[in-house]
């Protein structure tokens, strides 16, 4: 389970709060959010926190190792794939092989991308990957709390 601190940006309604993370307090398997500031985690707010109030939360990370591999070994693995497929079937037919193997390996990012958005669509489904807010942070606590990090 990671824990993390936010502040409530907006509450969504069925008991769901969308919380502003600052990039360094979230932890991601993906990067997805390279760039960033911040970002936005869909919370189960059961406490009824209100918007503007800062809260911790908590993520369960049971998917977290099949998530990295989707991120990381998929796409490496697609790439290196499509791209020898694709210099082989160039050199094969006369061509010379670099053009076709970046286009290869475009190919294979693609895909797997695909592939990760449609992992990301079942997973969903099938689990609950929504935060749950846990505590209401009192301006007290906020200041105990600015020099620990919350996702040890």
């Amino acid at each position: 389970m990671r824990n993390g601190m936010g502040i409530i940006e907006e509450l969504l309604g069925d008991g769901l709060a969308k919380v502003k993370v600052n990039k360094d307090q979230l932890y991601v398997a993906c990067s997805a959010c390279i760039g960033a500031e911040h970002v936005f985690v869909t919370a189960h707010n059961e406490i009824g926190a209100k918007e503007g109030q800062a809260v911790r939360y908590e993520v369960e990370d049971r998917h977290l190792i099949a998530g990295a591999f989707m991120c990381f070994i998929v796409p490496l693995v697609a790439a290196l794939f499509f791209g020898i497929i694709a210099y082989e079937g160039g050199l094969s037919l006369g061509y010379e092989g670099n053009a076709l193997t970046v286009a290869g390996v475009l190919a294979g990012l693609l895909i797997s991308g695909l592939l990760m958005r449609q992992y990301d669509h079942v997973l969903s489904k099938n689990f609950d990957t929504k935060a749950t807010i846990t505590d209401i942070i009192l301006d007290d606590e906020e200041e105990e709390d600015e020099g620990r990090s919350c996702l040890d």
